[in-house]
């Protein structure tokens, strides 16, 4: 019986780690073109060459400083069917910015 239950109790574990294991983030960094504050998305002209602009969903989204257009910002995202939805956004020109200040 203790046997049997060491055996569930492992198996369950390896579930709960196999599932939230799951697909991490990627990661886009580029120039905002628009962002849209009421249907929270962000278009974004992406520093890669192979796919120039991403709309992402920023609902739910992490956001540090709310991004504007020509900010330079990094954004973790995952691809929910061909949608994308971003989990975090960190605003590396406010984050510049902000250092700036600090330092003077």
């Amino acid at each position: 019986m203790k046997g049997l239950r060491i055996l569930v109790f492992s198996l369950a574990m390896t579930a709960i780690v196999a599932t939230s294991c799951g697909n991490p983030p990627k990661v886009a960094q580029g120039t905002v073109i628009r962002y849209e504050a009421a249907s929270q998305t962000l278009v974004l002209k992406s520093d890669e060459q192979t796919n120039p602009e991403f709309t992402f969903s920023l609902e739910g989204a992490e956001v540090g400083a709310e991004p504007a257009e020509n900010d330079q910002v990094r954004i973790a995202y995952k691809d929910e069917g061909g949608r994308l939805v971003a989990t975090r956004v960190m605003n590396l020109t406010r984050q510049k910015e902000m250092g700036q200040k600090s330092s003077h």
